[in-house]
């Protein structure tokens, strides 16, 4: 070849790498240009996974203020300017740990409120703490924040670490198909009950839509005014084996309660050898697998507010057991309490059966073997029909015998008192309406735990425990107390 086709060749070798790289270029540009756009489309709100916040929404906090020193047990008040409290939903972390949910209050001028115990906040020792004021829209975009700065006034001990979660969206947290954040597993030091229900402001409890009603209405028109006085009251929601991912399904019920602005209350039901083999016979196969269950229980509740009853006859109903498999029990509920009381907002009442089953010291005995000084207190009255006087009687003597823990009464269908019967007897009557203001200083709330119209069990002509049976609602709703 000769120096002239070389110096041609190299020529044109140099113009297509040259050419090359600047192809190269023009698309690095090109795609910068495509991430550019896609960020400022989500910045200014165009998509519909929008996690900046407005700059035109102002978060105040009224209490804690600024460098404020504290200790106890405080409020943590806060508002959005310009939205009404309904308009959205407010969280706080500390530390850039767990989304905590506050509640709308209406005292004053309204707010969002959460009762938080300082107790322990010891592992920066005494400050500085930083609090994050978090609003979010209902479509789960952060709409205002703000940061506060702290200084606890609390004996320094060995540092407690707090639950820290990792950074994600907040679509995480609130949407109602995912379960709010779930705190990285740590060792429980104290168990602090939680003031959900120690109030004398009613307590918002979650109304869920009923669909068997529903469908009763739509056929028959006629029946609403009977089926409404149960509709239109909260009741609870329980979980067992039959929920085939409980903690998805607890999600979701959660949340539903979350963007209502209400408590759910959720019933426990799932332990080993349930029932004795009766009309409700199921339960974990396994004290391990009953172990994840309500692992997996208390991830699906996170750190959001709500009420456990712990394995309605548990502890009254154990006479199938030996000696051996009533420790197990025993175990079993302790770790069930501690599990959900790491979570922090979980209040749980183990159940004590009923006035007319256990001997108050019996039962008394009982609860303390399965833990009941880690709980925020015992249940009374599940799916029974004893009155609330007798209730109230039995709750007293046996929160003696346990360090005065508190209790809740099942009024679902106690109306008329019981007659001896416990499995679908005609004549009962819906019972008080679920509330927390009970007029008793150891009763927390009259709830409606058993869902009126749900059957006990295949007795007197009744479905499969647990189904939908109209006759049994209607005559419940014939003999109600209001």
């Amino acid at each position: 070849m000769s120096i002239e086709s070389k110096t041609v060749s190299h020529t044109l070798t140099n113009n297509n790498t040259v050419s090359r790289i600047h192809r190269l270029f023009a698309s690095l540009f090109v795609l910068a240009m495509i991430i550019t756009a896609s960020v400022s489309s989500l910045v200014e709100g165009t998509s519909t996974k929008v996690y900046a916040a407005e700059t035109n929404s102002t978060v105040s906090t009224w209490w804690p203020i600024e460098g404020k020193t504290m200790q106890g047990v405080q409020p943590f008040k806060a508002v959005l300017e310009g939205k009404s409290v309904d308009e959205y939903l407010m969280y706080w972390q500390v530390d850039s740990g767990n989304w905590n949910s506050m509640d709308s209050n209406f005292e004053g001028y309204p707010h969002k409120e959460a009762i938080v115990d300082l107790t322990h906040w010891n592992w920066r020792a005494n400050g500085a703490y930083i609090i994050n004021f978090i609003a979010v829209d209902r479509n789960r975009n952060i709409i205002g924040e703000k940061n506060i700065t702290i200084y606890t006034n609390v004996a320094v001990m060995a540092p407690v670490s707090p639950i820290i979660s990792p950074i994600v969206p907040v679509s995480s947290v609130v949407s109602p198909i995912t379960p709010a954040l779930s705190p990285t597993p740590i060792q429980v030091v104290a168990i602090v009950p939680n003031p959900i229900l120690k109030t004398t402001v009613p307590t918002k409890f979650y109304v869920e839509n009923n669909n068997s009603i529903k469908t009763e209405i739509a056929k028959n028109p006629s029946l609403a005014g009977l089926l409404s006085k149960i509709a239109e009251n909260p009741q609870a929601r329980w979980f067992g084996g039959w929920n085939s991912n409980i903690k998805n399904d607890v999600g979701v019920y959660v949340s539903g309660a979350e963007l209502a602005g209400a408590i759910p209350v959720l019933v426990a039901y799932n332990i080993p050898g349930r029932d004795c083999g009766n009309y409700s016979t199921g339960g974990a196969s396994s004290a391990d697998s009953y172990r994840q269950w309500i692992s997996q229980m208390a991830d699906g509740i996170g750190s959001r507010k709500a009420i456990v009853i712990l394995e309605p006859d548990a502890l009254a109903l154990n006479n199938c057991l030996n000696e051996n498999e009533k420790q197990v029990r025993y175990l079993l509920l302790e770790d069930a309490i501690v599990t959900l009381k790491s979570k922090n907002n979980i209040t749980v009442y183990l159940d004590a059966g009923h006035p007319g089953w256990i001997s108050n010291t019996d039962m008394a005995s009982r609860l303390s073997l399965a833990g009941i000084s880690s709980a925020d207190g015992f249940s009374l009255n599940i799916s029974n029909f004893e009155t609330t006087d007798a209730n109230i009687s039995y709750g007293q003597s046996i929160s003696k015998l346990v360090n005065g823990k508190h209790f809740v009464i099942d009024t679902s269908r106690n109306a008329k008192g019981a007659n001896g019967e416990w499995c679908n007897p005609w004549g009962r009557g819906l019972g008080d309406r679920p509330t927390s203001i009970t007029r008793n200083s150891l009763v927390d709330a009259f709830l409606w735990i058993k869902v009126p119209g749900e059957s006990d069990g295949t007795c007197n002509g009744g479905p499969l425990a647990g189904a939908w049976w109209l006759d049994y609602a209607l005559d419940l709703s014939r003999n109600a107390s209001f």
